[in-house]
């Protein structure tokens, strides 16, 4: 860099002087010409000529230099890091020769016309390395198509991250926010400054309401993506289903931003008390409810694994998130598990069994415990996970801190069973 600004300066210097030095070489040899043409020619109108052709040459030599000055003006260093200027109107097409700009990327995959329309509505963005673009578990509200750049995606493993892909230029992440999904379902971070284009996810649709040639390149990214991103376990047949909801999510005393920490801690204390049990947390098949989680464990996981030591872990990291939480980042959960026949179609999961635990965990008497008492985790489950996994467990279960509660259905009610972690826990048959 110090060779580059000395060189630099060096051409500056160089041209500045460039017409000096020629006007002093032009000047000496013109005044020779005169004299030589006067002594030998002896003619009045020969110097006279020559005297004139002396005032022509530093003219030009003066204009050479400033010519010369003016360019070397241009080779001076810009200070400070990048600018970024204001989106244009119509964007280049990134390089089609670099490695991710290949034909099936996002932006190489749209018109000209789409790619306009698609500017006209967003803003330019420069990530420097290391930030985040998304975040696993965080709320969706916008589309992100890269310009130059490559970015790391990866998901939470207990402690540990996993590489699902690199993104480059071309590329669009954060697409679920143009599927009305509420949550990330992966981090994006820059690798390196990352030139990008920002679009909220309310424009994105309407975008995608005028071209709807684009609605079909995106479903088939997405398809890939999903493909790419987890080899979920299959989840047809009688499975145990957990559902989660966060206490008093849409409360006043909460921000947006207030939602969107505590509902990124749940996601990363689950997938942590998950991995204390064994189990991928990222494998399982996952539904975010706005306020919480449906989770369905395949068949051939046991059970007894979604109980021990997984509720145990996932009492004590909620009590340590709650003991330096403040009242609009605390996170009171409530969690259900039963068993049951699952159906898996196109557009998700159903089953009378995923409808019977979604009754359990909003049941009227489990929401009044958690009131008073405080609680930072409801656990209720229903007589066959108590009668078959609760009752016989080893370990960290412990059947007698379970009490029986009413779950009221639309056509019936049934009985379940309830056991309260933190705050003035203590049961009493309800």
């Amino acid at each position: 860099m110090e060779l580059n600004r000395w060189r630099a300066r060096w051409r500056r210097r160089t041209a500045s002087h460039a017409g000096t030095m020629n006007a002093k070489a032009i000047t000496a040899v013109t005044l020779a010409a005169v004299v030589l043409g006067y002594a030998v020619g002896g003619s009045a109108t020969a110097a006279v000529c020559g005297f004139l052709t002396f005032l022509t040459f530093p003219a030009v030599a003066v204009a050479n230099a400033l010519v010369q000055y003016l360019k070397a003006g241009t080779l001076r260093e810009t200070p400070g890091p990048p600018v970024l200027a204001a989106a244009p109107r119509m964007l280049a097409v990134p390089d089609p020769a670099a490695p991710a700009g290949a034909a099936t990327a996002f932006w190489d995959a749209l018109t000209p016309a789409e790619r306009y329309d698609l500017a006209a509505r967003a803003h330019r963005h420069l990530y420097r390395a290391e930030e985040v673009l998304c975040r696993e578990g965080g709320v969706a509200g916008e589309v992100i198509v890269i310009l130059s750049g490559w970015t790391r995606v990866w998901v939470r493993e207990g402690a540990e991250q996993r590489i699902i892909a690199f993104r480059g230029a071309g590329e669009l992440v954060g697409e679920r926010a143009a599927l009305v999904v509420r949550d990330r379902s992966a981090t994006v971070t820059a690798e390196s400054d990352v030139e990008a284009l920002r679009v909220g996810a309310h424009e994105f649709g309407a975008f995608l309401d005028l071209n709807p040639r684009v609605r079909a390149v995106l479903e088939q990214q997405v398809y890939r993506r999903q493909v790419e991103k987890h080899d979920v376990q299959d989840v047809r047949g009688n499975c145990s289903i957990l559902i989660t909801d966060i206490t008093r999510f849409s409360s006043p005393v909460r921000t947006d931003a207030d939602r969107e920490y505590v509902l990124s801690a749940m996601y990363d204390l689950m997938g942590e008390a998950f991995t204390a049990s064994g189990l991928d947390f990222g494998r399982l098949y996952q539904e975010d409810r706005g306020d919480g989680a449906l989770v369905v464990v395949p068949p051939t996981t046991p059970t007894d694994t979604v109980v021990d030591p997984m509720l145990a872990h996932l009492a004590a990291e909620l009590r340590r998130h709650n003991r330096r939480a403040a009242e609009a980042t605390r996170l009171q959960l409530r969690a259900a598990l039963h068993v049951g026949p699952v159906q898996r179609g196109p557009k998700g999961v159903a089953g009378t069994a995923i409808i019977t635990t979604r009754r359990m965990v909003d049941a009227p008497a489990v929401k009044r415990r958690v009131a008073e008492t405080g609680a930072d985790l409801a656990f209720v489950t229903s007589d066959f996970v108590y009668d078959t996994v609760i009752t016989p467990a080893p370990g960290l279960v412990d059947p007698g801190r379970y009490s029986r509660v009413r779950v009221r259905l639309k056509e019936a009610s049934l009985s379940a069973w309830l056991m309260l972690e933190g705050g003035a826990s203590r049961l009493r048959a309800v």
